[in-house]
């Protein structure tokens, strides 16, 4: 996850998370004074209505911090994911690169000709044939 999207490192919440919450809450706020305005006004059809609206806002800021929890785990996940791809695909690239290097050593027929390469070697008449 971006650090800079963090309040503090071992802060659980970002900031665009946290933001979000305190809208919510500013929001439930405001309707919840005006349900209690409704109600000593004695509108209670009203009351009830912006009540119900400030538990919903509420319940909002809730979902919203559990959904920012799922998220991490997601991010966490896929990361990890990755990571474990990215080791198998080295590993197994460093397998082939071993078996060819193997396969490479097996087939010259002299240590003298793996040693410089073929430079200072001809297997044509090379009289070594059981040094491997």
């Amino acid at each position: 996850m971006n650090p800079t999207s963090r309040t503090h490192p071992e802060d659980p919440v970002p900031r665009p998370t946290r933001a979000l919450q305190a809208a919510y809450a500013t929001g439930a706020l405001a309707v919840f004074t005006a349900a209690l305005q409704h109600a000593a006004a004695g509108h209670w059809p009203q009351a009830l209505a912006t009540t119900a609206l400030a538990v919903l806002l509420v319940d909002g800021a809730v979902r919203e911090a559990e959904y920012s929890a799922v998220r991490d785990q997601l991010r966490a996940a896929i990361e990890e994911q990755t990571q474990r791809e990215t080791r198998a695909r080295t590993a197994a690239g460093v397998k082939a690169d071993c078996e060819a290097v193997w396969q490479d050593l097996l087939s010259t027929c002299c240590l003298t000709g793996w040693d410089t390469a073929g430079l200072h070697h001809d297997p044509a008449n090379c009289t070594r044939k059981d040094t491997r």
